[in-house]
């Protein structure tokens, strides 16, 4: 009984994952297809993943690159991304030794709230063949009590793949409980953001990135033509950040007030990065 349970649950969750799957893959050249024919998907599977499903970061929620921070979006912002995580990327009780590719819903409810959703690619053997055959799958959520103010920085608390089962060490692959702390100092109209973070990983295969990450943010001063709310060139970034293992380095930068792109060198070794789609619902 307790094997045919199981039987029908997995039958049910490969059914919900079949797309996310079929779309994965085929971007990633597993299937039988040309050089072509995959640059041509990649651009495809990207572009939906922007435009449809309209997602951002790799948790969903304002960060670095590896690391949160106590930033927040507009009210009413619907963020969606699709990308690629790099083996270094990933916790350690996630990837053993792959990359793999993900997707995430977020919205900021209020400035003092963010909330997202958030899926990642496992990769095992199942009946011989090793494959992408299933996702994790988890929600993330932010709360920002305190406003960075001229004297004193934002503060957040965040929750990221909530699940009661992470706390007791059981699944939560990516489950860590963390508080921030942001603030931005403008230097001759450059931007320079200050972000200390500290983390507790439940699982202990995690326990490597127990405790403090921060990082630093620059932002460029850009010309008069590229200044205003409707220019096409919004915000440059460039992030160096301790992530509790080692040093990341990235940019990311928001395009035509919508599209945003990230990428990054994760501990001087592996790339990661993505793309996502903004929108402020207009009050």
């Amino acid at each position: 009984m307790l094997i045919k349970t199981k039987c029908i649950k997995d039958q049910k969750y490969r059914i919900r994952f079949k797309f996310d799957l079929l779309l994965i893959t085929m971007f990633a050249g597993i299937v039988n297809i040309t050089k072509s024919m995959r640059f041509l998907w990649a651009i495809f599977l990207f572009c939906f993943n922007v435009f449809y499903i309209k997602a951002q970061e790799y948790n969903g929620t304002n960060g670095l690159l590896n690391v949160p921070s106590a930033e927040t979006d507009s009210a009413g912002t619907f963020r969606g991304a699709g990308m690629f995580l790099g083996e270094r990327f990933l916790p350690s009780t996630f990837s053993s030794g792959y990359n793999t590719f993900g997707y995430v819903i977020g919205f900021t409810a209020w400035t003092w709230l963010e909330m997202s959703y958030a899926a990642s690619l496992l990769r095992y053997e199942v009946d011989g063949k090793l494959g992408f055959h299933n996702e994790d799958r988890r929600v993330n959520v932010k709360i920002r009590p305190l406003k960075e103010g001229k004297w004193w920085p934002a503060f957040a608390i965040g929750w990221d793949d909530i699940n009661p089962r992470g706390l007791k060490g059981q699944n939560g692959y990516f489950q860590n409980l963390y508080l921030v702390a942001s603030k931005h100092f403008d230097i001759n109209g450059f931007e320079i953001g200050a972000h200390l973070a500290y983390r507790y990983y439940p699982s202990d295969k995690n326990r490597d990135r127990r405790g403090v990450a921060g990082g630093l943010t620059f932002v460029p001063r850009l010309g008069e033509s590229l200044q205003g709310p409707k220019s096409w060139l919004q915000r440059p970034r460039f992030i160096v950040e301790w992530d509790g293992v080692g040093v990341n380095v990235g940019a990311d930068v928001l395009l035509w007030r919508h599209l945003f792109i990230q990428a990054a060198l994760i501990h001087g070794q592996g790339f990661t990065g993505g793309l996502a789609y903004h929108y402020t619902i207009p009050f």
